[in-house]
Formats: C-alpha cells, structure tokens, sequence
C-alpha cells in the first residue's frame, strides 16, 4: 500500500535502469537486506521475495531522486514506512520458512486487482439476491486476488455470517480490523459472530470498540448491553451446571455393549458442543461418547476442559474419570 501511494507520486517517473546508489534517503537496517551468495537454483521463495522486496525499496529511492523528491519529507516518511513493511514482510517470511506461523489462507494466489473488484462486485449481486454461497465464493476470489482490501474480508464475513459459518466470520473480521481498525461497521460484524460463538467476553471487546469508532451508533450500544447479558446468563448457567454436576445427576454408562451408536452420537454431540460455546453439560456428554467409542486419550481432554468450565473437579467429572481408568485398563469388553 505504501508503494502504490508512493507510485502516485511517481507515476509519470521513467529513465535508464537503476544506478547503484551513493547515498540513500533513509537509512537502511540489516533485516532488509536479501541474503547474499544464494543461487538462484537453490533460493527459496521466502529468499527470492526478501530480494524483491529490497530490490523495490531501492528502486523507490532511486526514482525519488531522479524526480527531485529526495528532499520532500512526505517522500522520505514513505520510504521509512516502507523499510519497515519490508522489515516486517522479511521476518514474516522467516517465520514462515521456520514453520513458527501458520501461512494464511490466501497465500500463493495471482494478484490481480482488477480480477479483485470483478469478484468483488458479482459477489455484492449475488449477496443483494440472497445467494449467499455464491456471494461466499466470490468474495473468496476478491481475497485471493488482492488480499491487503479489508472490505473484500468484511464482505465475506457479511455472507459467512448469513451462512451460519461464524467461525469464518469471525476470522474475516479480524483480519478486515488489522488492516482498518477504524471500521464500527467491521467490529460490530465481528462482535456479532463472536456473540453467536458464546465467546461473550472477546464480542464485547468488539462492541467496545465498534463505540469507539463510532460513539453515536445504536447498533453497537444495544448489542454490548445484550452482550453483558448473554455473558451473565451464561455465568449462571455454568454455575448451574456445576452444581448439577457436583451432585451426580447424570445416568451411569452401560457396562458392557453399545446402547445405541455411539459413533453417531459422537459426532452429533461434538457438533452441538461447537455450537454452544463449551458448555459443561455439552463437555460431560461428548466425553461420555468418547468413553463408549473407547477414544479414552480424547475423553480425558474433554474432561480437563470440562474442569477448567466448572472451576473444579465435580462428583460426575470424578466418575467420568473413574470410568476411563477401569474401561482402559481392559478390564471390559
């Protein structure tokens, strides 16, 4: 982005192939730097880009002197922010290599920015004609295409949303705030996802901040009030639950045999749970599942979590846990 507004100032910029230069107009760190004695055959995309990337930079400060701009300070601040995205980019790109970052999703495609706003609007059709899963897709190629336009990611959270895919969503919204963070309009999206994940605590974050971009909006007020509600009740809730858990009221597991599929209701059961925002009563029933599909391993996973939701160990967590020590130590069919 810096070097697209910088090329606007240096748009009509042409002459002879880059000189070497004598002096910059910003000083240059070490992290920049491409990596030296690496052969073409056996450079890596992360040390093929690191050249590019610096290669671009210096490019930049040439044409800045050859149109007089070396001593123009908007000139020299751009290029200092542009270091420093180059830095970034650069480190990134280590980590990557490294394996310490998980790459995003959109990485690898052709950049197109054209192709971007063709997408971008056939999915605004489709989403006005309430076909959100084409509007989805189309907002996946917008990204894909150019990637660094937050409203292409706020787009594809409004279909996700319409799709129930909260979790993407979510994601999409996070990643349209990275880049915008000024958007009301994106954090109350992205509080409105985390709210139907019962994930109260990071919706009214969002809802926070959607007021403070934007202290006269409505939406934002009436959605972190009932925001603080939904979390209340689900604090009582999960008090509840502990309670009920402590006293043992749930039926024992059969002994020996399948009551039913358990296989079925495994996978039901870890749908419910995802839905419902980690709810003790969810927990004890998939780790129940688990326990009968003798994936002993994932029951104590299940159970731990099932703790850290009660604030303790409960009589029922007790049994739960009791059953994986006798059922795994083969002393039942």
């Amino acid at each position: 982005q810096e070097w697209e507004r910088f090329g606007t100032m240096a748009a009509a910029s042409s002459g002879p192939a880059r000189p070497s230069a004598d002096r910059d107009i910003v000083e240059t760190s070490t992290t920049s730097a491409p990596p030296t004695g690496v052969g073409y055959k056996s450079a890596s995309e992360s040390d093929l880009g690191k050249v590019w990337r610096c290669e671009k930079v210096r490019d930049f400060e040439w044409r800045a002197r050859c149109l007089g701009l070396d001593k123009n300070p908007e000139a020299a601040e751009l290029l200092r922010r542009m270091l420093r995205c180059t830095e970034e980019l650069n480190e990134i790109g280590d980590a990557l290599a490294r394996g310490d970052a998980e790459p995003k999703w959109w990485l690898g495609g052709d950049y197109d920015a054209r192709r971007a706003e063709e997408c971008n609007d056939a999915g605004a059709e489709s989403f006005k004609a309430k076909r959100f899963g084409e509007a989805f897709d189309s907002f996946t190629e917008a990204i894909r295409s150019w990637p660094s336009r937050p409203v292409y990611h706020a787009n594809r959270a409004s279909a996700a949303l319409k799709l129930g895919r909260c979790e993407v969503a979510a994601a999409d919204c996070e990643e349209a705030l990275r880049l915008d963070p000024g958007s009301a309009k994106v954090a109350a999206r992205c509080a409105t996802a985390l709210q139907r994940l019962g994930r109260y605590e990071q919706a009214g974050e969002r809802w926070r901040q959607a007021l403070a971009c934007d202290p006269q909006s409505d939406k934002a007020a009436a959605g972190l009030r009932a925001c603080r509600e939904l979390e209340a009740q689900a604090e009582r809730k999960r008090v509840e639950e502990a309670e009920r858990s402590e006293a043992g009221e749930r039926t024992g597991l059969p002994i020996r045999g399948v009551d039913g599929d358990w296989g079925d209701r495994l996978y039901f059961l870890t749908e419910m749970l995802d839905r419902c925002g980690g709810q003790l009563s969810a927990l004890l029933s998939v780790a129940e599942a688990l326990i009968m599909c003798r994936r002993y391993p994932d029951a104590v996973r299940r159970l731990d979590e099932a703790e850290a939701a009660a604030g303790g160990r409960t009589s029922e967590i007790a049994y739960l846990r009791a059953e994986i020590a006798w059922r795994g130590n083969g002393d039942v069919e």
